[in-house]
Order: C-alpha cells, then sequence, then structure tokens
C-alpha cells in the first residue's frame, strides 16, 4: 500500500520516469528510507497490469526511458489508498508522511480530517512516552536515566509535530 500510494500520488502532479520516481520518493520519505529501483520497476508494471498507470517508452538525449501517466482508474485507485486508515505498525510514520506530502490533491475537508488523524496519533505518542518515563522514574538507574533521554527526545518532536500540525491547520483556513 505505502509504495503504490506514494508512486500514484507522485503521478497525480503529472507523468514521471521511474527515476523520477525514486527521486521523488526518496526526497519525501528522507535520506534513511532508501527505495531500489528492484522495487520501483515491478511496482510500476504490476499498477499497469492492474490498469492504474499507462508506461509509454520515451527516448530523450538518445536514452530510451520508461514514462508512468496514472489513469482515471490509478486517480480512483489513489483516492481509495488515501482514505484507508493507516495500520498501527513500523511504516505508521512514513505512511502519514506520504499521506501529508500528496494530500493537495484531497477536497480541503479531508485534508483537515488527515491532519486531524495525524494530530490525535501525535497525542497517543506523547502520552505513551509520558507513561514510559514515570515508569522509568519509579526505580532510578543509569540505563533508565538514558532511556529517560532518548523518551525525552521523542517528547519534544512530537511536541514539535503537534505544533506543526496546528500551524498548519491554520495556514488552511487563511487560504480558503
Amino acid at each position: 500500500m505505502m509504495n503504490e500510494l506514494t508512486i500514484l500520488g507522485e503521478l497525480m502532479e503529472g507523468p514521471h520516469t521511474g527515476y523520477d520516481l525514486r527521486t521523488a520518493i526518496q526526497g519525501s520519505l528522507g535520506r534513511h528510507r532508501k527505495i531500489s529501483y528492484g522495487v520501483i520497476y515491478p511496482l510500476l508494471e504490476k499498477l499497469e497490469n492492474d490498469g492504474f498507470i499507462k508506461i509509454t517508452n520515451i527516448t530523450t538525449d538518445g536514452k530510451n526511458k520508461k514514462l508512468a501517466t496514472i489513469t482515471e482508474e490509478g486517480q480512483e485507485y489513489f483516492f481509495e489508498l488515501m482514505k484507508m486508515p493507516i495500520p498501527n505498525g513500523a511504516h505508521n510514520a512514513d505512511i502519514y508522511l506520504i499521506k501529508l506530502d500528496v494530500m493537495q490533491h484531497l477536497a480541503l475537508e479531508k485534508q483537515f480530517e488527515l491532519l486531524d488523524e495525524f494530530y490525535q496519533e501525535q497525542v497517543c505518542i506523547l502520552e505513551d512516552t509520558k507513561k514510559s518515563i514515570e515508569i522509568l522514574s519509579i526505580k532510578p538507574s543509569k540505563d533508565h536515566w538514558y532511556a529517560t533521554k532518548k523518551l525525552e527526545l521523542r517528547l519534544e518532536q512530537t511536541k514539535v509535530a503537534i505544533e506543526w500540525i496546528e500551524k498548519f491547520k491554520d495556514d488552511l483556513k487563511k487560504e480558503r
């Protein structure tokens, strides 16, 4: 789901080559989340076989390239993926980043809903982290001190995310 959403979201902007898609995905997810051509090209083929994209061969600068374009069915599937709840798990944060990156294609009301959902996720992280710090403080030790420091970082990151969401929502209201 995550990679399909990323590719379809990028194609909502216009046609892209595999290289362009990889570059855009890296920019969206950050330097520590690598996506290989071995993932992109088979996924492009699958999306084409499913009728969600059309791939055409082009030649630029003497090089053969494949250009992917989203179809109407692909646009519908993109909107279905955007409606799907974000599952709990290891890629939860990445899926939020992807959805936030391509949410401009949603109606304003849906953008606010996504931001509210992301806000609630941050509130849960904040509460869970505070509880963990409280538990560690019951029986102080050197290990607990270090663990608390790491959790304090998570608290600060979460607070920044909450502030960012609130500002983003205010900016969206002003843009109406």
